[in-house]
């Protein structure tokens, strides 16, 4: 992936360890060591309960989606610094591809903040394959962040976000049966997206996902929550 996008990280614009010695003597305070991020953890291949879960929070059937591309592959691979990583991976920060652009959206402001996309701009574009190899290795995949940018906008448009952090914090009553509010059932299931996702970043390994299959056709396409898919989806 460094060879595909070069040293400096699209998102969050941090520049790698790795980079010429021009480049780090010039952007000092910009130096970092990148890391790969995945745009949808891999491990939500194997498992179809959790294909199940997000795909109520995406809009979109993503049990088919999944199938069809190579989850641990540079599809769904891009790099960045650790802080600008767990943003992406909370879902505080998501990459929109609309008219064949990348473009970086903030999704809670707020706490988009870290040594390097507190300098990014909301809306900003995002160039991707600038590295040596960026014309033959293959580009991230459009509909996998936008994926996550829906899930995104479902968790914190819709206050779920808040509502999870909540959850936690009585996670000990949940456990002892003595919650009787009416936010009970959406709680239940933003503790179990939150529980869920949880576990598959503390299990996330190189292992390949099954089922791969890359001759699989997509077509249609429809807007969910702002964000287009160019899969079947449901209304929300």
């Amino acid at each position: 992936v460094l060879r595909r996008d070069g040293p400096i990280s699209p998102v969050g614009l941090a520049i790698d360890e790795s980079a010429a010695e021009h480049l780090l003597d010039a952007n000092p305070e910009r130096v970092a060591t990148l890391e790969a991020a995945h745009i949808m953890p891999f491990m939500v291949a194997k498992y179809t309960r959790i294909q199940s879960l997000l795909s109520v929070f995406a809009g979109t059937n993503l049990r088919s989606i999944l199938k069809g591309k190579y989850i641990n592959s540079p599809y769904n691979i891009f790099c960045t610094d650790n802080g600008t990583h767990k943003l992406f991976d909370e879902f505080i920060i998501g990459v929109e591809h609309v008219n064949e652009k990348y473009v970086l959206r903030k999704v809670v402001p707020s706490r988009a903040r870290g040594p390097f996309i507190t300098h990014c701009q909301d809306r900003e574009e995002l160039v991707f394959g600038n590295g040596p190899e960026g014309t033959s290795i293959d580009l991230p995949d459009g509909e996998l962040f936008n994926i996550h940018l829906a899930i995104a906008n479902v968790l914190y448009a819709s206050g779920a976000g808040q509502v999870i952090d909540k959850v936690l914090r009585d996670e000990e009553e949940y456990n002892e049966g003595t919650v009787t509010d009416e936010a009970f059932s959406s709680r239940i299931v933003a503790f179990a997206l939150r529980q869920a996702l949880n576990g598959l970043r503390a299990t996330d390994t190189m292992d390949s996902p099954t089922d791969s299959d890359d001759s699989k056709q997509r077509q249609g396409g429809k807007e969910v929550l702002g964000v287009k898919t160019n899969s079947q989806v449901h209304e929300l």
